[in-house]
């Protein structure tokens, strides 16, 4: 018991009175203050924030969609006469494609819906009559049908904007999709741009993403001309240098990503990394080297694993240097890291869940650690405040 009080006259002497009254009540007008702030800030943010005006351009009303105002300056540039002019770039570049002959006319059959009379009958023996009556028939009639020319790139545009639902006055909208075609139509000979145009183009840029640009179709261009060694001609018949493939089917598989897909500018850069180890690493072969950047392009892989993945084969030399197929070896080893990085997420979402586990059990104990502090400091301040009557009296 004697261990116990002197406990407590040790404390009190050592924590509680040391220190001046002054210093007790400046520490008292802090904690003062400082509810004082927090109270304020409460009731400054229990008052609901007020809503901005709300207001509908003209520009809005015709595209029937929002405009932010960062983007008031593009929209304003995207007129009529900046249009017309894309359209006339594009007229130059294909001076052998159709642009005037916009229909046609071909021999058709329809049937024409006519009105015939069947006469009345009189059964001479019988007596019995039936009356004559009018009844639709169908006669075959040949005619001259009117149909689009399929190559003129006029009805090519016309049917692009409507797949793509873009109203004849979204000129913004409209300008994206000539731009593409400009660009497509950039290593093109001007002998294979109306084939290339109806069979290959328009289904490209119809069926794309609104987020497919003209610097995705650059990029394309960057990656094969390096691949190459030389700039690319998309001519419908175009080998790759080896051989293996053409030209044509290499481009379309990289588009298809970048139709359909926002690829970021990220994996871009890792496309670019992968051509820099190509070239570091002697890779020659140009249809493995395409399959290699098609991987590294479509692969599901993050970024940042995709890094990894990229630096450990080339920097680490995990390749063969005079492989036979050295893409499929490329393929095999992306195909071995994604399984292993499944693997790891699942081993990273189990230990996150017992994570979580642990740290609500912590978080308990720590309250029931700090409600027992409280019980004891409050029982020492009984303790001191008796103590103190106890001497005055």
């Amino acid at each position: 018991m004697n261990k116990l009080k002197n406990f407590l006259e040790k404390y009190e002497n050592g924590y509680l009175f040391p220190y001046s009254r002054l210093v007790w009540i400046t520490a008292s007008m802090v904690l003062v203050f400082a509810i004082l702030i927090f109270t304020l800030k409460y009731f400054w943010t229990s008052i609901p924030n007020s809503r901005k005006d709300v207001h509908i351009t003209k520009e809005e009303i015709r595209r029937d969609k929002i405009i932010l105002e960062e983007d008031l300056e593009k929209y304003e540039e995207c007129t009529k006469a900046a249009y017309d002019q894309q359209v006339d770039s594009l007229k130059k570049m294909t001076p052998k494609s159709e642009w005037n002959k916009l229909f046609r006319f071909e021999d058709a059959i329809e049937y024409v819906k006519v009105q015939r009379y069947q006469p009345g009958y009189y059964d001479y023996w019988s007596g019995y009559t039936t009356e004559g009556y009018f009844y639709d028939d169908y006669e075959k009639v040949n005619v001259k049908r009117k149909v689009d020319n399929d190559t003129a790139y006029p009805v090519l545009l016309k049917r692009t904007f409507e797949n793509q639902m873009i109203d004849s006055a979204h000129f913004c909208e409209k300008m994206r999709i000539v731009n593409l075609y400009l660009e497509l139509h950039k290593r093109v000979p001007a002998s294979d741009a109306s084939d290339l145009m109806s069979e290959q183009f328009a289904y490209w840029v119809s069926w794309s993403s609104d987020e497919f640009e003209r610097s995705d179709v650059a990029r394309i261009h960057q990656w094969m001309d390096r691949v190459e060694g030389k700039k690319i001609v998309l001519g419908k018949d175009n080998k790759l240098s080896d051989g293996k493939r053409t030209v044509l089917e290499v481009y379309s598989k990289f588009i298809r990503k970048f139709q359909t897909d926002s690829v970021s500018e990220n994996r871009m850069a890792h496309v670019d990394k992968t051509l820099d180890y190509l070239k570091a690493n002697g890779y020659k072969k140009p249809n493995a080297n395409f399959n290699i950047l098609s991987k590294v392009l479509e692969s599901n892989l993050s970024d940042d694993d995709m890094e990894v993945a990229l630096n450990d084969y080339f920097e680490n030399k995990l390749f063969k240097k005079k492989a036979e197929n050295p893409d499929q070896d490329f393929s095999k080893y992306m195909n071995l890291f994604k399984s292993k990085v499944d693997i790891r997420e699942f081993e990273q979402a189990m230990e996150e869940q017992e994570r979580k586990v642990q740290l609500a059990q912590t978080k308990e104990y720590l309250i029931y650690a700090f409600l027992g502090i409280l019980q004891v400091i409050i029982i020492l301040v009984l303790f001191s405040m008796h103590r103190t009557m106890r001497e005055k009296a």
